[in-house]
């Protein structure tokens, strides 16, 4: 029987969750706002912000599979994840939006903020049994004796 996550545990899995479901209504926005997205919003286009939904899905599906999988390297998956992830939007912002918008101070402040969470969850020695498989899971690193 599979442990109850804690709540931290919980909270990270479903800002993992929300990033997914983010990418995702990015994605099919632009193609079902393929016309509108092109004439005022040239510059970076649909095709990039399409484009970057589907790989940042792709990424949290990834995350989340691994975990449910219990693989060994999911706690370095998920900081370098979100690290890039962050380095990603910040880089957006920066070098491919046209503009930058007013709340750029509690922007930054949020993502310094959801970096420290993540890593504070996921290097809590508390957590590491959630990230790996159980022993009853594991198979025998010994050969039967005889």
């Amino acid at each position: 029987m599979r442990r109850k996550l804690p709540f931290q545990l919980t909270l990270l899995f479903l800002l993992i969750l929300l990033g997914i479901i983010w990418q995702a209504v990015r994605f099919v926005t632009s193609i079902a706002w393929y016309n509108t997205l092109e004439l005022y919003a040239p510059t970076p286009g649909p095709i990039y912000i399409g484009a970057t939904g589907v790989v940042w899905m792709l990424a949290g599906l990834f995350l989340l599979w691994s975990f449910w999988v219990g693989v060994r390297w999911n706690r370095a998956a998920i900081l370098i994840a979100s690290s890039l992830y962050a380095v990603w939007v910040w880089a957006d912002r920066l070098f491919v939006q046209t503009r930058m918008q007013a709340n750029w101070p509690f922007d930054l402040a949020a993502t310094i903020i959801l970096l420290a969470y993540t890593a504070i969850v996921v290097l809590n020695p508390r957590n590491r049994i959630y990230f790996e498989r159980e022993a009853y899971e594991r198979e025998s690193q010994n050969p039967p004796s005889a």
